[in-house]
This record gives structure tokens, sequence and C-alpha cells, in this order.
């Protein structure tokens, strides 16, 4: 049975007094997150809007975590691959109570449904923007992994279209949601450890290899033209239809739209500006002729505004 988390206003005083004593962590930050348990009611559905019909397009290892999360507060309707194996695995996987959910290859066929209400956009970075404008247009609200988007032009039409068809859309930065890098950016915006000089940042390397044989067969079951959708028409190489699809400029941008997308955003948040006044960068390991055309190594400096 679904049960309410009770505290009575004199045992949370209690209980965040001895546990900020206990950890060392600030009084303020206890105060809240034990405030937002408190509120915290697991309640049953009581209406159809309970229960919002999702769909994932991109039904990769993380579209369909996140789509196994979304999952709990929804009905999974519809599954978008253009990998017929990928597809298939995640149909079995979503199947429940005997509802099996529809399964295409091609994402407007999922735009198209009246009974999605959410799009949850796992495919690679590419495909972010074209998806996310076409969901929007649909009316429908969007959870879109990150990046956000491959350029700073995508990103206004992006942020333009969820503005103009009023959905709700949430960018897949999940250590935004994560207490711990919250608790470390507010200390630091609020001067917890004195004036703030510099940040670094360490991000993993990227993958330096090649060259690679050209024109392979395609796979049985996976549509090479729609998995390239507006990038260049290129014959298919497994190194660039894989996860490996971040180490190509066409797809991606390497180590700065991975983990950068990441630790350089917690950065930003704790200096607590909109961005550089400027930036410096430059290449320290390249990439391999006929191989990964991203940089394996860089190096980049970001000067802020003093406050």
């Amino acid at each position: 049975m679904p049960k309410k988390f009770h505290i009575s206003r004199r045992s949370f005083i209690k209980r965040s007094t001895l546990t900020a004593a206990a950890t060392g962590l600030p009084l303020w930050f206890l105060e809240r997150d034990l405030a937002w348990a408190a509120e915290q009611v697991t309640a049953t559905p009581t209406s159809a809007n309970d229960r919002p019909g999702l769909a994932l397009i991109g039904c990769g290892g993380m579209g369909s975590a996140d789509l196994t999360n979304a999952a709990r507060f929804g009905d999974v309707i519809a599954l978008c691959d253009v990998k017929a194996d990928t597809l298939s695995r995640a149909v079995s996987r979503f199947t429940k109570d005997g509802k099996v959910p529809a399964g295409f290859d091609d994402f407007r066929k999922i735009l198209e449904r009246k009974d999605v209400d959410i799009i949850v956009n796992g495919t690679p970075d590419h495909w972010h923007s074209l998806i996310n404008i076409g969901a929007a247009r649909a009316k429908k609200d969007v959870y879109g992994e990150k990046p956000l988007t491959l350029t700073v032009d995508e990103g206004k039409q992006v942020i333009k279209a969820v503005r103009d068809h009023r959905i709700v859309f949430q960018t897949g930065t999940q250590q935004r949601s994560d207490r711990r890098f919250r608790l470390a950016s507010e200390l630091i915006r609020n001067g917890r450890i004195g004036k703030l000089q510099t940040v670094e940042v360490f991000l993993p390397a990227g993958l330096r290899e090649g060259p690679f044989e050209k024109d392979q067969p395609v796979p049985a079951g996976l549509n090479w033209d729609l998995w390239l959708g507006q990038a260049p028409k290129v014959g298919y190489q497994k190194e660039r239809a894989g996860n490996t699809f971040r180490w190509w400029w066409e797809y991606a941008g390497g180590p700065v739209t991975d983990w950068g997308a990441h630790h350089n955003d917690i950065a930003r948040w704790a200096i607590g500006q909109d961005g550089p006044i400027s930036v410096e960068s430059k290449a320290t390991v390249g990439p391999i002729e006929g191989g990964y055309n991203t940089c394996k190594e860089f190096e980049a400096t970001l000067e802020y505004g003093h406050h």
C-alpha cells in the first residue's frame, strides 16, 4: 500500500540539527532535503491523465534506461529504432501485462500517434535537434538526452520550437539532479570556500583508432540511410554506427559533447555566469587519417568575467 512520509515539525528540526552535526553538512541543505522528503507521497493514479503515454526513439542502452525510469509514471505505448534487433529487444523488454508496445523504424510514425504524450529521445547526437523540434511541433513533451544540440544555432531553433508550441522539455544532464553536485555548486556560489579563482575540469580522452575499412556490408535489419539522416551520405562502417558514433564530427563532438556536456556544465553552474568572455583551445592529440576524426585530447581555457 502507498504510504505517506509523516514527520512532525519538532522531529524535523531535531533530525536536521543532529544530522548536520554528525555529517558536517550545512544545516540549510539538510533542512531543504528533509523538507523535500516530507512532501513526497506515493499516490495511486486516479485518472487516465496520471499515466501518460510514453514513447522511446532510439532504443540503445541510455535510451532504454531513461524509459525504464519514466515507465514508473507512465505507460509505454511505442518504440522506434533503425536497428531491427535493437527494436525487437526493446519491445520484449517493455511488454507488460500482455500489452505490447508498437514498434517502428521511422520516428515520424511515433509523432503521428495521438496516444503518445511524452517522447524520450535517446538517438545519436546528430538526430537530437530534428527529433526534438518535430516532437515540439507535434505537441509532445520531451526528455532529450544530452547534448541538447551539436551547434549553438540548433539550440536556438529547439528553444524556439519549445516556446512556440508550449511543451515541456528537459535535457538529460542527470548530474544536475544529483544532490552532491547541487550541494557543491551552492557552496561555491554562496562563497563557502572563499573567492573562486580557477576551476579545473578533466574529461576522459576520446578514441584514436584507424584507418577503417570503407563501404562495409550493411548488416541485415539496419536502415543505414535513416541512421545517417541529414548527415553526409557515406558507405556503412561499423565504427560509425555503434556507441563509437561519438568520435565522428558528422554525428557528435568527441569528448566535448560526451563527458564535457556534463562536467563543463557543472563547472559553469558553480561559476554562476551564462558563459565565458573568451575561449582559447587547441588539440593536443589529433586523429588518425581514415579513422575517428574527432580529437582524442585537447586543452581549452575559458575566461569568465569578474563578479
